[in-house]
């Protein structure tokens, strides 16, 4: 048996762009038959409705509490909330994380002044992964979208973002056919009219909470789920 998860959504209390509820989202998770759904909100200098102003710690926490939601709202229902954060590190060019809890990003005001490399190695130091969101997504609003550098910077590439054109997808996994990068999917859920279940990855195991999900992740162990099929 596999269990599936979608590794990349956005909810209204966190991301601007956002329209769906945390308890909607795990509503439709469930009812799309996921069994676990990762948080990536859009963080400090993404396109978030957080505020900035906040002191350091406060801000982390607000961001989390929209997680914490979620995670409680679900804790009956057989089904894993699991944290995550999706920054902006240059125009047009997101990360998504996985492995770091909120404590630990709160406790390195820093966070928010470190570039990729910095970002790269902190995320590591805690056992976490950084992941290329959408890497050659064409949108007005990224200048550069056929340019990707600083692989050795990451530990995975998002190949297969529901949200992208099938040309966008595309570019990705063939750039990366050959990279021992591991290779990640996502809905980039954001509201309704997105479809939930179409993306994500396949584990053989329950997984209960980030620092889970970045081991196995590392380990390989998985199944990537791109347009509604395991592959």
């Amino acid at each position: 048996m596999l269990y599936k998860y979608e590794m990349h959504t956005h909810t209204c209390a966190c991301s601007a762009c956002g329209v769906i509820t945390a308890e909607q989202a795990v509503d439709i998770a469930i009812e799309a038959g996921l069994s676990g759904l990762v948080f990536t909100n859009h963080f400090y200098y993404g396109n978030t409705c957080v505020d900035r102003h906040q002191p350091w710690a406060d801000f982390v926490k607000t961001y989390e509490n929209d997680y914490l939601r979620a995670k409680e709202y679900a804790a009956d229902m057989d089904f894993d909330v699991i944290f995550g954060i999706e920054e902006l590190y240059r125009p047009g060019k997101e990360v998504l994380i996985y492995g770091l809890d909120a404590d630990e990003i709160a406790a390195v005001p820093e966070f928010r002044h470190m570039n990729l490399p910095e970002m790269r190695d902190f995320v590591i130091s805690k056992g976490g992964i950084i992941a290329a969101a959408h890497p050659f997504r064409h949108r007005d609003y990224i200048p550069d979208p056929d340019n990707f550098d600083g692989e050795e910077y990451f530990n995975a590439i998002e190949v297969y973002n529901h949200q992208n054109t099938p040309e966008d997808n595309a570019q990705a996994q063939e750039y990366f056919k050959d990279s021992k990068l591991h290779m990640i999917s996502g809905a980039d859920y954001h509201r309704t009219e997105h479809e939930m279940g179409k993306s994500g990855l396949a584990f053989p195991r329950r997984i209960k909470d980030t620092k889970e999900l970045a081991r196995q992740i590392l380990s390989g162990d998985y199944k990537l789920i791109i347009n509604g099929e395991i592959v």
